[in-house]
């Protein structure tokens, strides 16, 4: 703010500011040079005594009256300027979420052109569609449940009529071996899009045939090993975690149906897994729960048989 150092000007403006009818910057113009000049400020001093005399006690009380009213206004500015500023705010902000931002898709409206998986960069290529949608943006992240789930979610806004609409999205999501990637809005509806175990089963096939060829003790009709996803790494070695069932009954039989296990007997699961390498040649280690320590003792299958 510009201060007024002129007396002239200022005396000028005392009368209103003994009146307190000044705007907030003449009232502040004057104070400050009250402050520093005697002549004004003893002028001030004269003048406000010599109307508060002069005045009549029904003057005082109007005017008491007039000061009330002003200051009244002025909160009523105070709070129609806040209020407008919340509004506009709101305003600008339901038109941002609505237009910008956007919101996540429905799994339902969302159709998987396709995905592809690149072995080289271990990552994958979504392509896809959505009639009704006008696709924003797209994010995605690990499950906070589950480190080797994807979830991808599709943010969809408002048309505004002087865009073209966007129906069609491409992306790729970076570490994708041995995970699985979902289309999620959010995490409670979830729709699964791809899995590395599905698209490498001739992969897994081959481990799983060379962990029941390398360890004797298992016996495939009786001894049941399943992978479901993830990479894990022993030694810096990436390789993939078998679990083991023992299956019970002399006449017990099982099968996977949908990659679902079904059985007619019981299941006993071992208190150990199975680590093989993903590359030749392969490498097989056992961790065994009791000790917390990787073995190639491969005689723990047998001795933790079940006897019944």
């Amino acid at each position: 703010m510009n201060e007024i150092h002129n007396c002239d000007i200022i005396r000028d403006m005392l009368p209103g500011y003994t009146d307190h009818i000044l705007s907030d910057a003449g009232r502040a113009a004057v104070e400050k040079h009250l402050e520093s000049c005697e002549d004004c400020r003893h002028i001030y001093e004269e003048m406000k005594e010599k109307l508060e005399t002069e005045l009549s006690p029904e003057e005082n009380l109007a005017l008491d009256g007039f000061r009330k009213l002003r200051r009244h206004s002025r909160r009523l500015k105070l709070a129609a300027g806040s209020a407008f500023m919340l509004l506009l705010f709101l305003s600008g902000s339901l038109f941002v979420s609505a237009f910008i931002i956007g919101r996540p898709a429905a799994t339902i409206g969302v159709d998987t052109i396709s995905c592809v998986y690149d072995s080289a960069a271990g990552s994958v290529t979504v392509n896809g569609h959505g009639d009704n949608l006008n696709i924003s943006r797209i994010e995605w992240a690990p499950d906070s449940q589950d480190d080797n789930i994807i979830n991808l979610l599709i943010y969809e806004t408002e048309e505004l009529p002087f865009l073209n609409p966007r129906h069609d999205f491409t992306a790729t999501i970076p570490d994708m071996k041995g995970r699985e990637l979902y289309l999620a809005c959010p995490d409670y509806d979830r729709l699964k899009i791809y899995s590395w175990t599905n698209d490498h089963y001739e992969k897994v096939d081959q481990l799983t045939n060379e962990i029941y060829r390398r360890i004797p003790a298992l016996d495939k009709k009786r001894d049941i090993l399943y992978y479901s996803k993830g990479i894990n790494a022993v030694n810096g070695t990436e390789g993939l975690i078998f679990q083991l069932d023992y299956l019970l009954g002399e006449d017990a039989s099982y099968w996977f149906w949908d990659d679902r296990l079904t059985t007619d007997g019981e299941l006993e699961p071992a208190d150990f897994e199975i680590w093989i390498s993903l590359e030749e040649p392969y490498q097989i280690m056992i961790f065994d729960y009791r000790t917390g320590e990787w073995t190639e003792d491969y005689s723990i299958v047998e001795k933790r048989r079940p006897s019944r």
